[in-house]
């Protein structure tokens, strides 16, 4: 899909509809290791730092890949946080020294011992396999006697192919039909594509193995199980169709296992194909079942502003000839969690498309899908930014109307004196520069990941957002307000995903803690720990795991960000936050309709020789004004004779003498004793 850039975003979101939470840090950012990989440094669509239960110890398990060196390997590594916040290890998970990479972590939740799966070159060639690794700890040190065991050894046959290679695992555990048992399991995808034109079209393998807490105490080799699931097999070996998902893997309480998320779909001629686009693939029975799936489409429609000349409009604007719709885009590192009574939630970018077969990456939006097993049905969320709860008109936020009155679009007055349109926007993105890596910086650099439900219903979204940078790298001199790296946003829900706050910043600026300190790759612990109340509002800390960038952009992703490989460092840090306790209340009287009357279009909005204007009137005992300014506040029109009801009347842009006014930004007001009505047109 054709990608359109705007040359500028006026407007930085700040728009509380909700509470931003207070917080403050219980464990300050801290180092567990200089790395020399600067990319993505865990798992692709799982969290690869997890939660202890208290009653095995409690703390966190990490794990991530580095480089030691510049030149050297990249490696697993493992690191250990007590319930104190000591980092008691910090070390690799293997004695390879072959590639490895992309590793993910599981906790038991019986006896809290860590299980790790991750892909690497064991035998030096040019098929990794998937690895699988627990470790116990005894008396508080890892038990170096387990060796990992090779679960897909790659090249492996789905047919009809013999070729394939399932890497980047994802892992989980949770219930076994035996009982006294736990299963888990981990899902690779597929490196190698058989699709139309070689794209890449990744089907999954699962492998899934039981296991109790004697047999992890006593060292034993799982044995393990395999799927996968036909319909996306098909996919990766179509010729006359390439069809890309992007999946997470995870699972609930009834013993379903899910691949959740959405996909790209054309055909071999490049030419899009027009289906449903959100995913999910469920297999019962403990992943023995057969998998059926559900797509359903994404897309939710929106309007566009009126264009007319000459008024200077931000290039990459659509024409009106487009129709236009919101649509997920851009979020290949997503993750997949369940939030109990039969839903999976995913978080997504969502952004404005065009049927034209174009995208605006400043519109970027992040929403929630809830997929609902027991209606079969998905559903949409906005976690940021949210549209105003008063706004009757949009279905979701508008970037172009974001203020009342709903249904017109928000014009600013250049420099130049044109004037352009004022749009609310925000980036979410690890990097606010789209011309990183080939133009592919936003394929690269999208990071979205949600926490699991705790007990308490609670959990956090984690995303970046490099929109501040944006505005100080456009800018001629430097903003005190603004910082040129990207920061941390954490929104989090009291409720099981029902409700988002407005997110948590963090930055070098307005957090001490991150002061010099370029946070990359962010991933947040699977649980936030409850720790009890402060009056109506639940208390929870939140561990996060991310990468200080010592310059700011990937080394590792080819072509590279910058051309000398300096590093950086793996992070921990943890959070304690106050939830809010939705709903939230809005008693804000200038976003209220008037009583007695209103002003309820004005179109067209720019307008040149006629503008038509409805007004609403409900008492005509009253004596009612309707006056026109401009933007000095001085009277350049009047009406009289306004009768109780509907009222329309036209303005064609002239004074009370006839004479044509300048073009200009005008106010229509509609006034009674007590109440007054108001909005903007724009005469050109």
């Amino acid at each position: 899909m054709k990608k359109l850039l705007l040359l500028s975003l006026c407007c930085m979101i700040g728009l509380a509809f909700a509470e931003v939470p207070d917080y403050y840090f219980t464990h300050a950012p801290d180092a567990l290791m200089t790395s020399y990989y600067d990319y993505m440094i865990g798992s692709y669509n799982s969290l690869p730092l997890r939660t202890i239960p208290d009653a095995a110890g409690g703390g966190y398990h990490l794990t991530f890949h580095a480089k030691t060196t510049p030149t050297g390997v990249r490696s697993v590594f493992r690191a250990h946080v007590n319930v104190a916040g000591a980092v008691t290890h910090c070390t690799k998970i293997s004695n390879t020294l072959l590639p490895e990479g992309y590793p993910a972590v599981a906790v038991d939740p019986v006896s809290g011992i860590p299980m790790y799966a991750w892909h690497a070159n064991v035998y030096g060639d040019s098929s990794p396999k998937v690895m699988f690794a627990y470790i116990p700890l005894i008396n508080g040190f890892p038990d170096p006697m387990f060796a990992p065991q090779i679960i897909i050894d790659n090249p492996v046959a789905v047919s009809p192919t013999n070729d394939n290679a399932f890497i980047w695992p994802q892992i989980q555990i949770g219930p076994s039909p035996n009982p006294d048992m736990r299963r888990v399991y981990v899902a690779a995808s597929n490196s190698i594509s058989h699709a139309a034109g070689g794209m890449q079209s990744p089907n999954f393998m699962i492998a899934y193995a039981d296991f109790d807490t004697n047999m992890l105490t006593m060292g034993y080799a799982l044995s393990w199980s395999y799927t996968t699931v036909p319909e996306l097999d098909q996919w990766n070996t179509d010729t006359q169709a390439w069809r890309r998902p992007f999946l997470a893997f995870n699972l609930d309480s009834s013993g379903n296992i899910y691949l959740a998320g959405y996909h790209t779909a054309s055909y071999s001629n490049g030419d899009l194909i027009d289906e449903p686009d959100l995913d999910i693939f469920m297999c019962p029975d403990y992943g023995q079942g057969t998998w059926t799936s559900l797509t359903d489409p994404s897309h939710i429609p929106t309007w566009y502003p009126e264009v007319y000349e000459p008024y200077a409009l931000t290039e990459g604007l659509p024409f009106p000839e487009d129709e236009l719709y919101w649509a997920i885009m851009n979020s290949s590192h997503l993750n997949a969690v369940s939030i109990g009574a039969g839903k999976i939630i995913f978080p997504a970018l969502f952004t404005i498309c065009s049927d034209a077969g174009a995208y605006y990456p400043a519109f970027h939006t992040v929403k929630a899908v809830i997929y609902d097993s027991a209606e079969d049905e998905f559903a949409i969320k906005e976690i940021y930014p949210q549209n105003d709860p008063r706004d009757d008109y949009n279905a979701v936020f508008t970037p172009w109307d974001w203020q009342p009155p709903w249904g017109d679009p928000e014009w600013v007055l250049g420099d130049d004196g044109e004037y352009y349109l004022d749009l609310a926007t925000h980036f979410p993105f690890a990097h606010w520069d789209a011309s990183l890596h080939d133009g592919a910086m936003m394929n690269h650099y999208n990071n979205l990941k949600v926490s699991e439900v705790n007990e308490q219903g609670m959990m956090v979204a984690v995303w970046q957002n490099s929109q501040r940078a944006m505005l100080l790298a456009k800018s001629a001199a430097q903003n005190p307000d603004l910082d040129g790296f990207p920061e941390i946003m954490i929104s989090v829900s009291p409720n099981s995903g029902d409700n988002w706050s407005e997110p948590i910043r963090l930055n070098g600026i307005d957090n001490p803690a991150l002061d010099g300190i370029t946070p990359m790759w962010v991933y947040p612990a699977d649980l936030v720990k409850y720790m009890g109340m402060q009056g109506v509002n639940k208390i929870g800390r939140i561990g996060l795991m991310f990468y200080d960038d010592y310059t700011w952009g990937a080394n590792a992703v080819s072509p590279p960000a910058h051309p000398v490989n300096d590093g950086g460092r793996v992070m921990f840090t943890e959070l304690q936050i106050v939830f809010p306790d939705f709903p939230i209340g809005i008693d804000d009287p200038t976003y209220e309709v008037p009583a007695v009357c209103g002003i309820s279009a004005a179109y067209p909005n720019p307008f040149r020789d006629q503008l038509s204007i409805s007004l609403q009137v409900k008492d005509s005992n009253e004596d009612y004004k309707f006056n026109i300014y401009n933007v000095k506040g001085q009277l350049v029109h009047s009406s009289s004779g306004i009768a109780k009801g509907s009222f329309d009347l036209n303005w064609d842009g002239r004074d009370a003498k006839g004479t044509r006014l300048p073009s200009g930004i005008y106010l229509l007001s509609l006034s009674t004793k007590g109440q007054q009505a108001t909005r903007k047109v724009i005469l050109y």
